[in-house]
């Protein structure tokens, strides 16, 4: 491989390549945050700023920068993530949650994420025994709760609590040797000892079987591989007849995994517990302290509604609330339910086909009611300004809410779809002016919307 090469030259002509294939905009948002350290030995390392960034580039643009670099130095590349301890920072954001003395000494020597507390994680019902029992196994590793098994769907907090215990541990005791690794990398780990035929191997036993607690991410990864997965079996014996602390996330439960029994039995031995979805309530309580984390002034009915929306992971609600934020600081611009709908169907946080259908009646009833007219009223040929003024807010949302065409809106209005234009240009013009006036228009929204009142 040619070193000689500028890697911060190349990586340039990387995001001149992404901003050509995937918009400048996707370029901005998900790989120019990331920052190229060092290639060497055909393994290029990327440093990420944060979980979500990971997960975008992982899914969706791994394979790219792969080829990119393939093509480059006309070789084989391998690309490993790191994850920065930087905390992120913005104009005028409040500090986020302190971190201690002893993990902030520790983290040079550490791959935990600072940010990852039992302080930072927010609480429901769907995570609560999860949570309660990762505290535990920090004010007492080894103890009661050894092995710990977590599982989840991805993006729901698994990692988060990995990171947290770690954080926790090593705050209660600095000369703790704790390491966290997702089984991937344990893997890759693994085959590169056999493949020096030296005493890595041995080296490699050592190291993870001297440990106080091993956190082992997404075990799913080891099924099919059966000598990593023999490897780990012993080392998870090891560290177990030694008291030591083992903790294991996955994206199914034990029983559910395609590895052995008698490790899937070394599982069932100790506490499992799932986190599922968070239910709306904390999905907005997620939303509001990130919010606050990235420095965003995002309105509390645009959360709801981003939470309202974003039902899968709570990477994917995070990912939608830096899209929107990001979006609106840089346009700087007041933010609308109707341009964060617009915002995140255009970056698939949003499927149309599940969104639900929005009648023009009920449109018609929400805004009748707000402004004590008759819903009739909307297509009678009066012009005073107390019915008016509603028709055209109605008419601007029967635009944002329902696939209807400007002549169909403005037939059922009795009105001409030029009309129909009219209002909704004066309403938009209006919405990005005056901040009361959006809130307003957030809060109809979300009336009509609102099933209960059907």
């Amino acid at each position: 491989m040619d070193n000689s090469k500028n890697l911060t030259e190349i990586w340039e002509k990387l995001l001149k390549e992404m901003d050509s294939e995937i918009g400048t905009e996707f370029t901005d948002l998900w790989i120019r945050p990331i920052k190229p350290l060092i290639i060497e030995n055909h393994i290029l390392t990327l440093e990420v700023p944060d979980s979500i960034i990971y997960e975008n580039v992982k899914h969706k643009y791994h394979h790219k920068i792969v080829t990119f670099f393939k093509n480059q130095f006309n070789a084989e590349i391998e690309i490993k993530y790191s994850m920065s301890l930087d905390v992120p920072k913005r104009n005028e954001a409040p500090p986020s949650i302190p971190v201690s003395s002893s993990i902030a000494t520790a983290k040079k020597s550490h791959n935990f994420n600072p940010n990852y507390t039992f302080q930072s994680f927010i609480v429901g019902m769907s995570n609560r025994w999860a949570y309660s029992s990762a505290e535990a196994v920090a004010k007492s590793p080894g103890m009661r709760y050894n092995p710990f098994f977590i599982y989840s769907q991805p993006g729901l907090g698994k990692t988060h609590l990995l990171h947290a215990i770690a954080n926790e541990m090593l705050k209660n005791n600095p000369h703790a040797k704790i390491t966290y690794i997702p089984s991937e990398s344990f893997v890759n780990e693994y085959i590169n000892a056999l493949r020096r035929k030296d005493k890595s191997t041995d080296d490699f036993r050592q190291k993870y079987r001297s440990i106080d607690c091993l956190l082992l991410d997404d075990i799913q990864f080891l099924a099919g591989k059966d000598r990593s997965e023999e490897e780990f079996f012993y080392t998870f014996n090891h560290l177990s007849d030694s008291k030591k602390q083992i903790v294991v996330t996955s994206d199914r439960s034990p029983r559910e995994l395609a590895l052995g029994q008698r490790l899937i039995s070394r599982f069932l031995s100790g506490v499992v517990a799932d986190i599922r979805f968070p239910e709306l309530e904390t999905r907005i309580a997620i939303l509001r302290q990130k919010n606050l984390t990235y420095g965003f002034d995002i309105p509390d009915d645009i959360l709801t509604f981003i939470a309202e929306n974003v039902k899968e992971s709570i990477r994917e609600l995070e990912g939608a609330l830096l899209t929107v934020g990001n979006f609106f600081t840089n346009m700087n611009i007041q933010p609308s339910i109707d341009q964060v709908r617009h915002l995140m169907k255009k970056h698939k946080f949003i499927n149309p086909e599940e969104e639900e259908n929005i009648d023009v009646e009920r449109i018609k009833s929400v805004v009748a009611k707000k402004y004590n007219i008759n819903p009739k009223d909307f297509k009678s040929q009066k012009r005073m300004e107390t019915i008016a003024y509603p028709r055209q807010i109605a008419m601007y949302l029967a635009t944002v809410l329902t696939d209807m065409s400007l002549p169909s809106i403005g037939k059922s209005f009795n009105k001409d779809h030029s009309t129909v234009v009219y209002a909704k240009k004066k309403l938009e013009q209006k919405i990005h002016q005056d901040t009361y006036f959006s809130a307003l228009i957030n809060q109809l929204i979300n009336e009509i919307k609102d099933r209960r009142e059907w």
